[in-house]
């Protein structure tokens, strides 16, 4: 009887020994895992910090990027950092070694429009160039597509194609066909024309997305209408073109006076006010 008391202690000792052995490894799981997760959150916020301090920048920024024609994305991810610490740096320079208070401001206002203000305004700039230049290639990219349809592909897979078989010909241009073609497969063609308007707002895309949308509306065949449509932006670049040349004779008499004309008269009036003024 005792023996069996003794073993019914001894296994009870030993199932509570191992229950809190197992406790103890749970707990320190537990604490392990908690400290995995307070470990990546920091990186997380700190990661988030870096790249462009908050998701609504960061869209902002990539959308600045992607409209200038610069596609990547770690600088976009620290464009932001960059700047601040840029700006940090200048200024603790112009406290260090500027004295005078008057060459303090104007070192500052320097330092803003340096690292704030030219990159963004450089940006823009080539935001405004590439919208001229998607304008000019269109033409051409709406013939490809016009001879895409005529072979018998739909509207959604021209798009696809163009997407990739435009990368050699204008890698910007066919970055906008691509993010079209992907919209379009998301929330559908007519929303994705609204969105190419909206990246690219000239005339031409508005003609051309107007085109699209009324093709798919009332079904009716396109690749004539995108033939003539095609033409049409190709005469209206040809008149730009004739209107900037008959431009160009009125642009040329300004330096024609400054740097001709005028060395011409005092060349001729030289000698004789040389005389006047000499008395010979």
């Amino acid at each position: 009887m005792m023996i069996i008391v003794f073993f019914i202690l001894l296994s009870g000792l030993i199932a509570l020994v191992i229950t809190r052995y197992l406790d103890y490894k749970a707990t320190q799981h537990r604490i392990k895992v908690f400290l995995e997760e307070k470990k990546q959150a920091n990186f997380s916020i700190l990661h988030e910090f870096l790249g462009g301090m908050g998701k609504g920048t960061q869209k902002e920024i990539r959308n600045k990027f992607e409209d200038a024609g610069i596609y990547n994305k770690d600088l976009l991810r620290y464009y932001q950092p960059i700047k601040f610490s840029s700006l940090a740096i200048a200024s603790i320079s112009i406290l260090l070694f500027v004295q005078e208070t008057n060459n303090i401001l104007i070192s500052f206002m320097v330092a803003i429009i340096g690292v704030i203000i030219a990159p963004d305004s450089y940006l823009a700039l080539r935001k405004k160039r590439l919208i001229e230049k998607n304008s000019r290639q269109l033409p051409y990219m709406i013939d490809m597509m016009a001879v895409c349809i005529q072979t018998g592909m739909t509207l959604e897979a021209s798009f696809r194609y163009l997407g990739e078989e435009l990368k050699s010909f204008d890698k910007d241009l066919c970055y906008q066909i691509r993010k079209t073609s992907d919209a379009a497969e998301v929330k559908g063609m007519e929303a994705a024309l609204v969105d190419l308007t909206k990246r690219v707002p000239t005339p031409q895309i508005r003609s051309f997305a107007l085109t699209l949308t009324q093709n798919i509306q009332y079904g009716t065949s396109v690749a004539p209408v995108l033939s003539d449509l095609a033409e049409d932006f190709r005469n209206e670049q040809i008149l730009v073109m004739e209107e900037k040349i008959g431009k160009l004779a009125a642009k040329m008499s300004a330096p024609l006076i400054l740097f001709i004309m005028f060395p011409i008269i005092i060349l001729i009036l030289a000698p004789g006010i040389t005389r006047m003024m000499t008395g010979n």
